[in-house]
């Protein structure tokens, strides 16, 4: 991670990978780590993607006791069940699109092709940035994730995301987001008129090498080539 940038924009810590060569950007990937996790998870996967991809890693405005970051508070209900704070994933998900143009503002950002990508919490915060704003994002990447209440109703015309190249995967054995919630995921976005690509993996609340595979191949053939 020697070419690993540390940048503050608007008092958010981002990780950057500039692209290789400048010149010839394919575009600019946008992570958003799980709960607990903080700028510096997912950029461990920098490797696995394009060298003139750029990559920026973005630390949630939350804090976790002890430590890392989150995007938004968990409740556990009396059943042992769980809850989203649903208006600070809402608030979240606007710092995202806000920090977005900020970056766009000052050249960090100087493409159109945004790939935004989330794992478990964060793939919770792309998913609603794309469906308030799908016009600021040309793939999206869901990895062990799941939706937010209501989340059709962010959704202000379907037609906006037509062709819009979505990848999800989960794991089987998933006990921190059962794999119900990541077939909730499938059941929703394929019946919007996205070019949809999902996988289930032998595997718990993690990334796997075989999904990072799956990954790669669906950004090489779906992504970044158009």
């Amino acid at each position: 991670m020697n070419n690993i940038e540390q940048l503050k924009i608007s008092d958010r810590k981002i990780l950057r990978r500039p692209p290789a060569d400048l010149s010839s950007s394919k575009g600019t990937l946008i992570l958003l780590h799980g709960y607990g996790a903080d700028e510096y998870d997912l950029m461990g996967l920098a490797a696995y993607f394009d060298a003139n991809l750029q990559i920026l890693s973005i630390r949630g405005p939350g804090t976790v006791m002890y430590a890392g970051a989150s995007w938004f508070d968990i409740d556990m209900l009396a059943d042992g069940s769980l809850k989203f704070n649903i208006e600070q994933a809402l608030e979240s998900a606007v710092g995202v699109i806000e920090l977005i143009a900020i970056l766009k503002q000052q050249a960090l950002i100087s493409d159109q092709k945004i790939i935004l990508a989330g794992f478990s919490q964060g793939a919770t915060i792309a998913n609603i940035v794309t469906l308030k704003q799908p016009e600021l994002i040309k793939a999206l990447l869901i990895m062990s994730g799941r939706l937010t209440e209501q989340a059709g109703e962010l959704i202000s015309n379907p037609e906006i995301l037509k062709g819009l190249p979505v990848f999800a995967g989960h794991g089987a054995h998933d006990n921190v987001i059962p794999i119900e919630f990541g077939r909730q995921i499938v059941s929703f976005w394929e019946k919007l008129p996205v070019q949809f690509e999902h996988h289930e993996y032998p595997m718990g609340h993690e990334i796997c090498q075989e999904e990072l595979g799956h990954i790669q191949n669906w950004m090489n053939t779906k992504v970044l080539t158009t």
